[in-house]
């Protein structure tokens, strides 16, 4: 059972009860949405078809938006015939469109086919073509899905006036996962709040208890007004963002009373673009580049002084985890995780070498900022039921 304790900047929602509680919407709610990212290769996942499943036995969301990379138009019949299982109102849409990327690319916009961009279509769609008061977001792995999950995330934002609700969860089975958030993504953060201080940006992102988590509900009024970047630092990077645009007292985060389970990430010290050492790397020029906006100072020597403090800052929560691993008897490697922390600092080195020469996140504009969208070409929707 968890505790109801209030840490940070933000609102937390826990979940006191054992049993899932019966969720009640005002008749006169503004219309729902979901929004599913989704690669062609989910579509032979167990997950998906659990998911898919599951909503086509609940009335919550009045539209879904599946929204796709990863395929060629020669796909095009498969998707369509494979999403035909979906009961519930929905659009497919197909963002390797040649015509959407050479448009895009045209324009200096970020081109790169994946999460980012699926997500940033999906959100100009329900802004452009739908009368969606606001929607959730989840990934299309979670293998113990159930409608719980979603409705908990947009409970907050329909019934109790947030703007913006993240969820959070344990990464705990066998042994601790999670471990970019934890032995990256919130020691990376103190080692900032060290050299910096409180800035609040850095405070507002160190509130949540799982900041690179993709489960959120937002208002469509919010999200059109958000940049989206790709890569692994969507999600850290729209905190960010949340933060520039709304107070604290607007945004929560939401136990979704789950242990977690989805695919895992691997770590290749030969492949550090990919894995857990590319995430590392985006969600890294991410939060600088955040916090250069919000007025923080870099130079070669703050960067180093970084890199210092997230090394102290990042052993001193393996010995925390291993102490929590060791109290709950879940086996625990504690060179195995100082290794990886050894990685993840050599990664940072990296990035700050980059930063120091000019590399910076570059994420796609807002909807609600770029009066040329009016000319892009249709949204590329594979398939359609109402």
């Amino acid at each position: 059972m968890s505790d109801f304790f209030q840490h940070g900047l933000i609102s937390t929602l826990h979940q006191l009860n054992d049993h899932p509680r019966h969720l009640e919407f005002p008749s006169d709610r503004a219309k729902l949405g979901l929004i599913l990212p989704c690669h062609y290769r989910d579509l032979t996942s167990d997950a998906l078809a659990a998911i898919i499943e599951t909503l086509n036995h609940s009335s919550l969301f009045d539209l879904v938006i599946v929204t796709m990379n990863g395929m060629s138009e020669a796909h095009a019949a498969t998707v369509a015939h494979f999403w035909s299982r979906l009961r519930a109102p929905h659009r497919v849409l197909w963002n390797d469109d040649p015509l959407l990327l050479e448009w895009l690319s045209a324009r200096g916009l970020c081109s790169t086919p994946g999460k980012g961009l699926n997500l940033w279509m999906a959100i100009g769609f329900i802004g452009r073509h739908t009368d969606m008061g606001a929607f959730v977001i989840h990934d299309c792995d979670i293998k113990n899905y159930t409608v719980q999950l979603p409705a908990s995330l947009v409970d907050p934002v329909v019934t109790l006036g947030y703007k913006f609700c993240k969820g959070f969860y344990p990464r705990v089975q066998e042994q601790l996962y999670g471990r970019v958030t934890r032995l990256f993504m919130i020691p990376f953060v103190r080692s900032l709040v060290r050299v910096f201080g409180h800035f609040p940006l850095l405070d507002f992102v160190d509130s949540f208890r799982y900041p690179l988590a993709g489960e959120c509900a937002l208002t469509t009024d919010l999200a059109m007004q958000l940049p989206i970047e790709s890569g692994w630092g969507l999600e850290v990077g729209l905190l960010c963002e949340v933060h520039r645009l709304l107070e604290p007292r607007e945004v929560c985060q939401a136990d979704l009373a789950i242990r977690y389970d989805h695919k895992h990430q691997r770590l290749d010290p030969q492949r550090p673009r990919e894995g857990l050492l590319g995430m590392v790397s985006d969600i890294a020029l991410s939060i600088l580049s955040h916090l250069e906006r919000e007025g923080g100072h870099f130079n070669a020597d703050v960067l180093e002084a970084v890199c210092e403090a997230y090394q102290q800052a990042a052993a001193d929560l393996v010995r925390r985890y291993r102490d929590v691993a060791f109290f709950n008897r879940i086996p625990f490697d504690q060179s195995r995780e100082m290794e990886i922390t050894k990685r993840f600092h050599e990664r940072l080195k990296e990035i700050t070498s980059k930063f120091t020469n000019g590399a910076r996140a570059l994420p796609l504009p807002p909807w609600n900022q770029v009066a040329e969208f009016a000319e892009m070409p249709d949204f590329p929707v594979l398939q359609s039921r109402s």
